[in-house]
């Protein structure tokens, strides 16, 4: 958290399911990873999120993946990636391990000062979709767990085009995150580093994105 303390004050609001206008595919319920099928944000998160779609040109729309995830699905996704990481780098030490998987899935924590953020309820993976419910061009699929996805390099900053042409990533595909990401922001989420699809909005990491002493949404377990 660059060495900033942030307390949590949770401010009680309930998980409540996405509006029907929004188009929802639990992609770790259809991936057989979950037998939850639910889809669900905080009330705030889900009030900005619906003025966040009024931003969206008409005839387009959300393409919303996950929402709040219980530890137990947390769980698994972090060890699944584990192991692939494992298997695929067999040279890393157990820190440099640790550090990538948590790049993409943060572990389960049961600290209550340290939530997961998708366990608060105020994390949320999306898209765009145009009014032919197409998605954008992004350069990556969801969860391509790769330096493609990244939102931007450490020390860098957003529109970097430089760095997106090398790594890949179109003049258009930038322009699509930037579309996405600007639309959000506008609402008050935050991005998150390393995904482009992964929004923060009252947990630790909106709280250290827009350098706020106090985040309102801890976990919903502990």
């Amino acid at each position: 958290m660059n060495g900033k303390v942030i307390k949590i004050v949770d401010n009680g609001e309930l998980l409540v399911n996405f509006p029907s206008d929004f188009l929802c595919v639990p992609m770790y319920f259809k991936n057989r990873l979950t037998p939850n099928d639910s889809m669900q944000l905080r009330e705030g998160a889900i009030e900005a999120l619906v003025r966040a779609k009024k931003h969206l040109p008409k005839g387009w729309n959300f393409l919303i993946w996950d929402g709040y995830r219980p530890l137990k699905l947390q769980q698994k996704l972090y060890d699944d990636l584990t192991a692939l990481r494992q298997s695929e780098h067999p040279e890393w030490d157990n820190i440099r391990l640790a550090n990538e998987v948590e790049k993409f899935v943060k572990y389960a924590s049961h600290d209550p000062e340290l939530p997961s953020p998708h366990n608060t309820g105020g994390a949320v993976d999306l898209t765009i979709l145009n009014a032919a419910d197409e998605e954008l061009d992004m350069g990556t699929f969801f969860d391509e767990f790769t330096e493609k996805s990244y939102t931007w390099k450490d020390g860098g900053t957003f529109d970097d085009l430089e760095y997106d042409i090398a790594r890949g990533i179109t003049p258009q595909q930038s322009e699509n995150r930037k579309i996405l990401r600007e639309i959000l922001t506008a609402e008050g989420f935050g991005p998150y580093q390393w995904e482009w699809w992964h929004f923060n909005f009252g947990n630790l990491g909106w709280a250290e994105y827009y350098g706020k002493d106090i985040a309102i949404y801890g976990s919903l377990e502990l």
